[in-house]
C-alpha cells in the first residue's frame, strides 16, 4: 500500500483519465523533472480556470527520511507550475495548470499542502466521512463510495463499528445489486428468528394479510392521533410500504408527517422536494418517492430531530414533536422514524415513551424491523399479543409488521405504462463485466435546478453493459439520466423521451 494521502478540497470535479490524456501529462512531467517512471494517481478541476496532477515516483536509495520540497518548474506564460514533495522513498510530483496568473503560487503551494506522505491524515479518515463525501454534491456517486467504504485502510475500532450499517445503507440505494442481497441474508440470519411464533399465528383471526392489513390501519387511523411507523434503514421496502399508506392517512385527517434526520426545505425555497439536503437516508430513492408523494398529496413535512447536545436525544425528539401539538392540540400526526424510537417502553426510554408522558396521547405504534419472515404474503400484521408469551421479543409495540414488499419503479408507477429503452455509448465497450451506476432523474426536477447531484433520482440501479448500450425499463416520459463507473467516470442523458 502507499502511504500517501490528499486531503480533497470541498469543491472539485475529477478528470476523466484516458491512456492519450495520461501519456501527455507524463511526457510533460518528464520534460520538466527528467522523471521518467511516474504514475498519474489523480487529476482535478479545482475550478473552470485550474487544473491540479499529482503524480507518484518511488525511489531506490533515499538518503534520508526528511520531507523535501522542491521547485522543479514555472512557466508564467502557460501557467503551469511543478513541485516535488518527497519523503524517503516516497516522491509526488505536482503540477498545477491555472489561467489565473496572479494567483500561481498561492494555487500551486495549498495543493503541495494537500499532500501528506506518512499516514497521519488517516486519523480523519471515517466511514462517516467517507458516506457523506459519496453522498452528497458534488462528489456523489453511491458505486465509487461504496468501493472506498469496503477498501478504507481504517483499523480504529471506534470507527470500524460503524463500516457495516454504513456499507449496506450505501448498497441498499443501489438496485439490481447481488451484493445487497448478499448482506440481507447474513444480516438476517443474525436477527432474532420468530418462525414458529409467527407460523401458529398466520391462521388466527387477529392477524391480518396484505389487502387486511390496509383495512387494519384504516381503521387505526380513523380512531388515533399519532401513528408511529419504524422502518430499518437498510430496507427501501419499508419506505415503500410507508408511501402506500398515505392515501390512508389523508383520507383521515392526517396532515403532518413528521420524520427522523429530516431536514425541511427554508420557507419559500425554490429548491425542489426531494432534495439531497432534506436528510441522512433521503438519499434512497425509495424515501425520495415517499417524500416526493407526500408533498405533492399536501402533506406538511417536518422533522424531529434534535441537534441540542445537551438534550437526551430521544427526550429533544420528543419536545420538537410536541412543538407541532402545542401549535395545533388537535393536529394528527404520522411520526416516521427508525429502530427503536418508537418504543414507549424499556429498560431506556425512547422517543415515544416520552411523547406518550408530555402529551398525554397513547400513539399507535406499527414496528416493521423486528420480525421478518418467509411467507407467502408480501404484508402481514401481527398484533402484539402474538408475542405476549415470547421472552424473545424485547419491543413493546402494537403491532408488528412482516414487510416482504420488493421496491421496485413498478411498485411506485402502478398506472404508468413502462417501455424499454437502450442507452448507448461506444465508451461503455472499455466496461466489460463491470457495474455501472445508471441514476434517472425526473426532467422536470432537473430542469429547475440543472444539478442532478442535489436531486433524488427517481432510480439508482446497477447495470452491466452489453457492448456499447445500457437496457434499462421505465415510465413513459422524459428524463436526465447519468451512468457513473466505479472510478468517477460519468456519462451524461439529456432530455431522454420515452414515449
Amino acid at each position: 500500500m502507499i502511504k500517501i494521502s490528499i486531503d480533497l478540497p470541498d469543491l472539485l470535479s475529477y478528470n476523466k483519465l484516458t491512456r492519450s490524456k495520461e501519456n501527455k501529462l507524463k511526457k510533460e512531467v518528464k520534460e520538466i523533472t527528467d522523471i521518467g517512471n511516474t504514475d498519474l494517481f489523480l487529476s482535478y478541476q479545482a475550478d473552470k480556470n485550474t487544473e491540479i496532477n499529482y503524480f507518484f515516483d518511488q525511489i531506490a536509495n533515499p538518503a534520508d527520511t526528511i520531507v523535501h520540497e522542491k521547485l522543479l518548474g514555472r512557466d508564467t506564460i502557460s501557467g503551469v507550475t511543478t513541485y516535488i514533495k518527497q519523503r524517503g522513498s516516497k516522491r509526488v510530483i505536482l503540477m498545477t495548470k491555472t489561467k489565473d496568473k496572479n494567483n500561481e503560487l498561492k494555487i500551486t503551494n495549498e495543493a503541495l499542502r494537500r499532500i501528506s506522505l506518512d499516514t497521519s491524515n488517516l486519523s480523519k479518515l471515517s466511514y462517516m466521512n467517507l458516506y457523506n463525501f459519496y453522498t452528497i454534491a458534488p462528489h456523489k456517486n453511491f458505486l465509487q463510495g461504496r468501493e472506498k467504504i469496503r477498501t478504507a485502510p481504517i483499523t480504529d475500532p471506534n470507527k470500524l463499528m460503524f463500516k457495516e450499517a454504513l456499507y449496506i445503507t450505501l448498497n441498499s440505494f443501489m438496485s439490481n445489486n447481488k451484493e445487497y442481497d448478499l448482506l440481507i441474508k447474513d444480516y438476517e440470519k443474525n436477527k432474532t428468528n420468530f418462525k414458529e411464533v409467527v407460523g401458529n399465528a398466520l391462521f388466527s383471526n387477529e392477524v391480518k394479510k396484505d389487502k387486511e392489513v390496509y383495512n387494519t390501519i384504516d381503521k387505526l387511523a380513523k380512531n388515533n392521533q399519532i401513528l408511529i411507523l419504524n422502518e430499518d434503514h437498510f430496507y427501501p421496502g419499508h419506505r415503500l410500504f410507508a408511501m402506500t399508506l398515505l392515501d390512508i392517512l389523508k383520507r383521515n385527517n392526517f396532515k403532518i408527517i413528521s420524520f427522523e434526520t429530516f431536514v425541511p426545505n427554508t420557507e419559500n425555497s425554490p429548491e425542489v422536494i426531494p432534495n439531497s439536503r432534506n436528510g441522512f437516508y433521503i438519499k434512497d430513492p425509495y424515501f425520495g418517492h415517499f417524500v416526493r408523494k407526500a408533498s405533492a398529496m399536501g402533506f406538511e413535512l417536518l422533522g424531529h430531530e434534535n441537534y441540542d447536545r445537551q438534550l437526551d436525544r430521544e427526550m429533544g425528539q420528543a419536545k420538537n414533536i410536541m412543538k407541532i401539538l402545542e401549535n395545533d392540540p388537535q393536529a394528527k400526526i404520522f411520526i416516521y422514524v427508525g429502530h427503536g424510537h418508537l418504543e414507549e417502553e424499556g429498560e431506556r426510554r425512547a422517543m415515544a415513551s416520552y411523547l406518550k408522558e408530555y402529551s398525554k396521547i397513547d400513539p399507535v405504534t406499527i414496528n416493521q424491523e423486528t420480525v421478518t419472515a418467509d411467507v407467502k404474503h408480501d404484508l402481514v400484521l401481527l398484533p402484539k399479543a402474538v408475542f405476549a408469551q415470547d421472552s424473545l421479543m424485547k419491543s413493546s409495540a402494537d403491532y408488528f409488521l412482516i414487510n416482504n414488499l420488493h421496491a421496485s419503479l413498478e411498485s411506485v408507477y402502478t398506472d404508468k405504462v413502462f417501455k424499454t429503452i437502450k442507452l448507448k455509448n461506444s465508451a461503455f465497450e472499455s466496461f466489460k463485466n463491470q457495474e455501472l451506476l445508471v441514476e434517472v432523474f425526473s426532467m422536470e426536477e432537473y430542469s429547475k435546478t440543472n444539478n442532478e447531484s442535489v436531486l433524488i433520482p427517481i432510480q439508482s440501479i446497477l447495470m452491466i453493459p452489453k457492448k456499447d448500450e445500457i437496457t434499462v425499463s421505465l415510465p413513459l416520459g422524459r428524463y436526465y439520466i447519468t451512468v457513473k463507473s466505479v472510478d468517477g467516470a460519468l456519462f451524461k442523458f439529456n432530455n431522454f423521451s420515452i414515449e
